[in-house]
């Protein structure tokens, strides 16, 4: 009998005994699972963005949070906070890092349901670049996990507040209308 493995090998088996073949379908069982193509990019830019720290020489620092997101183009990227700066990579080889003195605004938006990824909140980056002039500031959008550390994470690292809950409109506005 013949077999391919999860590497496209043939193997030649020689079943002699029903015990060996149980025992041996129950170590392929074990085995590890090979990463999908989503996890070795994650993987990839982790080690991008912890390279991006030891380039600003940050790498001692506090880390607040890190994980995968999402940018507005629903490119894949990672982010990482740290006490002293905000480092993201994207896969389309875009990569920054900010100061957390920098950070002018952090604005996000109310979770919203998104087929395919769950509950997901947007948010928008606002930092002054030093080499610009002081009126002049870059924004970065993202979509976060709702559950994701790193919405409360930027906001600790760069002492922004939480955005004030949007007051409901009243409902006697409208029983106030004349009822002519």
């Amino acid at each position: 009998m013949a077999e391919v493995n999860r590497r496209g090998f043939l193997r030649i088996l020689r079943r002699s005994d029903p015990a060996d073949e149980q025992a041996e379908s129950g170590e392929e069982r074990g085995e590890e699972r090979e990463p999908s193509a989503k996890e070795l990019q994650i993987r990839e830019l982790s080690g991008l963005t912890s390279r991006l720290l030891a380039d600003v020489e940050a790498e001692a620092e506090e880390l607040l949070a890190e994980g995968h997101l999402h940018t507005a183009t629903w490119d894949l990227a990672y982010m990482r906070v740290t006490s002293g700066h905000i480092v993201f990579s994207t896969v389309t080889g875009f990569s920054i890092f900010i100061s957390v003195g920098d950070v002018r605004a952090f604005d996000t938006e109310a979770p919203v349901d998104v087929s395919g990824h769950g509950s997901i909140v947007s948010g928008v980056l606002r930092a002054h670049h030093p080499a610009e002039p002081d009126h002049v500031a870059r924004s970065y959008a993202f979509r976060f996990l709702a559950e994701s550390p790193l919405v409360p994470a930027i906001r600790t690292a760069c002492d922004l507040p939480e955005p004030e809950p949007e007051p409901e409109p009243e409902p006697e506005a409208a029983e106030q209308a004349p009822a002519d």
